[in-house]
């Protein structure tokens, strides 16, 4: 099935919309997040626009901003979980070696 232009960048926008959405949500209850397909649907906004002709892919700019914007907020709540991670891997680590290496008790 061949999607006129507009529908397959409408329909590939609100994919990679709901991906975002849904990796925010998993992050926010501390499960793992699959970056690849949200990898892919970025590339398929990129190709449904860059394929698209010129006066419609200039329709969706702003929509791409927005796309733009959302991604950045995930990366930021990526790095933020990554620190949160970092933090406590540093500190399990900390404890390991004070109960390895603290002083005996008698």
């Amino acid at each position: 099935m061949n999607l006129e232009p507009e529908e397959t960048i409408r329909q590939e926008l609100a994919k990679a919309a709901n991906l975002i959405s849904g990796a925010r949500r998993l992050m926010a209850e501390g499960r793992q997040v699959d970056l690849g397909a949200m990898e892919e649907r970025v590339r398929a906004v990129t190709h449904a626009v860059t394929h698209a002709p010129a006066d419609i892919a200039a329709e969706y700019k702003e929509h791409l901003q927005t796309l733009i914007q959302a991604l950045d907020v995930l990366q930021h709540d990526l790095e933020i979980h990554h620190k949160a991670l970092q933090d406590g891997l540093n500190t399990i680590r900390h404890r390991t070696a004070q109960d390895a290496y603290g002083p005996k008790k008698t």
